[in-house]
């Protein structure tokens, strides 16, 4: 049986007549009573009898009827998510988010939420390397990364460049440099060009390196969006030239962007004008 069968015998039962039934739903009802009897058949019990001049529900007829409207309202509601889905209504956004994040992924993270209350927002943190794997095997939608990447099968949208400050504790100036980035990656690349060394000590979650600085265990290199969401009280700062970091927002080639993903950088395009 198939869901138009149930909405036919829905009909009989609601109107408790064959001939109404087929007026509601607009057919013949030598056609009507020809589906029912299909349906009885297939079962291979009664579902309506007669009863002098109308008709009645038999007990299975009945349990039938229960089952019937359920699996219309789920169809209904099944249709109603995933229309809303596709409009971007309704879903989940995964977003993920290097180790340094992006600048303003607070302020389009609000407006996302404002303007589709209806989505579930999953942000996911991690190196940029591994947020393009996570690109590669569909469990993010999208992310922030920096640059420079493999960017093979991977689609750039946005970009921006900001410089790094260095920062230390007054009292330990000379201090071990320890960066923020994993040997082999692009930050650690960039920064191991400009610092003239070829490794260092390394510890990408940012709170436990402000921790080492403000400790005196050692001295790094931040870029100037991670400076601005930390507390740098009692520790100094200065620009580092010739040393810059490039943030962007990508997502796998091959998928495309989803609606939610389309919808949010609809945000970062107006921001950014």
């Amino acid at each position: 049986m198939d869901l138009r069968q149930y909405r036919y015998f829905c009909a009989v039962v609601e109107e408790q007549s064959v001939t109404r039934a087929a007026e509601r739903l607009r057919m013949a009802q030598p056609a009507l009573t020809q589906q029912i009897r299909r349906m009885e058949e297939e079962l291979g019990v009664r579902l309506i009898e007669r009863a002098g001049r109308g008709i009645r529900i038999t007990p299975s007829g009945n349990r039938l009827y229960e089952r019937a409207v359920s699996l219309l309202q789920f169809e209904q509601e099944t249709r109603m998510e995933v229309s809303d889905i596709e409009a971007g209504r309704t879903g989940i956004l995964r977003i993920g988010v290097n180790t340094l994040s992006a600048s303003r992924l607070v302020e389009w993270i609000e407006q996302m939420k404002r303007r589709h209350p209806g989505i579930i927002l999953q942000v996911h943190q991690g190196e940029s390397s591994a947020l393009i794997e996570r690109l590669k095997e569909r469990s993010l939608d999208a992310a922030f990364v920096r640059l420079p990447i493999d960017a093979q099968g991977i689609s750039i949208e946005w970009m921006e460049e900001e410089p790094f400050h260095q920062v230390w504790h007054p009292d330990h100036p000379t201090a071990d440099l320890i960066i923020p980035s994993q040997e082999g990656l692009g930050v650690f690349q960039t920064l191991s060009q400009r610092l003239g060394v070829v490794s260092q000590e390394t510890c990408s979650d940012v709170l436990t390196l402000i921790g080492l600085v403000r400790s005196g265990q050692a001295v790094t290199v931040l870029p100037e969006s991670t400076l601005r969401e930390l507390d740098m009280t009692g520790l100094h700062q200065t620009y580092l030239p010739g040393a810059a970091s490039t943030t962007a927002f990508v997502w796998l080639t091959e998928a495309g962007p989803t609606t939610l993903t389309k919808q949010f950088i609809e945000i970062i395009q107006e921001t950014a004008e």
